[in-house]
């Protein structure tokens, strides 16, 4: 019920999203991020998001991006 939320809204509301309590379980114990559903419009029930709040060029939570279609945005400005 919590990832469910409507977390934009909560935040234009000036409210803390209830999606949030799982980083505050999840963070103390070392954990980095969790694999959820997704909640976009049109996803299907086998479609996720991997969702970081621990991550970096260095270790123990390394990321690396692999992308060989070269399809993911270079930098902020490919975002628009």
């Amino acid at each position: 019920a919590d990832m469910g939320s409507a977390w934009a809204t909560a935040l234009s509301n000036g409210e803390r999203p209830a999606s949030w309590s799982i980083y505050d379980r999840l963070r103390p114990q070392g954990i980095a991020g969790i694999l959820v559903p997704s909640f976009a419009p049109g996803a299907e029930t086998e479609d996720r998001n991997l969702v970081l709040w621990d991550w970096g060029p260095d270790l123990p939570h390394k990321v690396n991006v692999f992308d060989p279609s070269g399809r993911l945005p270079k930098d902020q400005l490919s975002w628009r």
